[in-house]
């Protein structure tokens, strides 16, 4: 009987350093976990606050091209509007050089 009492100690002394282990283990990964939680918060905190400023230099960055398109915009139409005058200017003097030489 007493034999029994200690082999029943012993497995539950085993028992018990077992589930110590696991409980250690288990205590391990939720601490790699809570580090890692910690640093993608720190990486997304940082990432976040600096974008408010990010996004407003990008909005004048598009705000300066657009007004450069616009000044380029006029500057084309003002080329192809001096080219069409040339264009009719060039087909006016084919028309009365034809006629001015034909006679």
């Amino acid at each position: 009987m007493l034999w029994l009492v200690i082999e029943v100690n012993i497995i539950i002394s085993i028992f018990g350093f077992y589930l110590a282990w696991k409980i250690w283990r288990f205590r391990q990964i939720l601490l790699k976990v809570e580090r890692n939680l910690n640093l993608i918060d720190n990486y997304t905190n940082d990432i976040l606050t600096k974008t408010p400023c990010f996004l407003q230099l990008r909005l004048q960055n598009v705000n300066q091209l657009r007004q450069l398109y616009r000044q380029l915009d006029v500057q084309v139409k003002q080329v192809q509007q001096i080219i069409a005058m040339f264009w009719l200017l060039r087909s006016i003097w084919h028309r009365f050089s034809r006629t001015w030489y034909s006679k």
